[in-house]
């Protein structure tokens, strides 16, 4: 390759790169904007519907996937097709407890997008990371050394953290875990 192919191939990189979290943004915005129009509009239409919000909707664990779902199947300007796999290629995977549990020291990637809504002890699984994805799936990544903040969005493919020996993934739909298999 030559140095004018290599320069030419990065930059290319880097459009897509920015163009990815340009769409990202962007969708994450155009929601919250949508989002807080209809929270406004609607608070102000009696007394009843604003104790409503404040006290069900703002005091209870949101899910952002259904939001985001609604906005994607509304527009269909912001989809991403990409898919990340769950474990690299060198890795073992075999089952454990309700997911599973792979032989792994290094970066820890996620496997869909979405939003870290829980950091912290699970029983069974360490350090625990769950994101919410756009999808209604809650991802579990368990047994590593998170290097994200709670309520980050995360893009497909991106660095959840680090494990030092073997990590831990669980994925759920409607509070039941859902099987995994290699090809996931």
């Amino acid at each position: 390759m030559t140095y004018e192919e290599y320069k030419s191939k990065k930059n290319n990189s880097n459009k897509k790169h920015t163009n990815n979290f340009i769409k990202a943004l962007l969708s994450k915005l155009f929601t919250i904007v949508i989002f807080s129009m209809l929270v406004v509009a609607i608070s102000n239409y009696s007394d009843n519907f604003r104790n409503f919000l404040i006290n069900d909707v703002f005091n209870k664990t949101m899910d952002f996937s259904k939001i985001n779902k609604l906005v994607n199947n509304v527009t269909n300007v912001f989809k991403s097709e990409e898919v990340a796999p769950v474990m690299k290629e060198n890795e073992s995977c075999e089952k454990y407890l309700d997911g599973i549990k792979c032989i792994n020291t290094g970066n820890v990637i996620v496997k869909d997008g979405g939003i870290v809504t829980f950091i912290g002890e699970k029983e069974g699984y360490n350090n625990t990371v769950i994101i919410q994805q756009s999808d209604g799936y809650y991802a579990w990544y368990g047994n590593i050394k998170e290097s994200v903040k709670l309520y980050d969005y995360l893009e497909s493919g991106s660095i959840l953290g680090v494990s030092e020996n073997e990590y831990y993934y669980v994925l759920l739909k409607d509070d039941k875990p859902i099987k995994i298999t290699d090809e996931s």
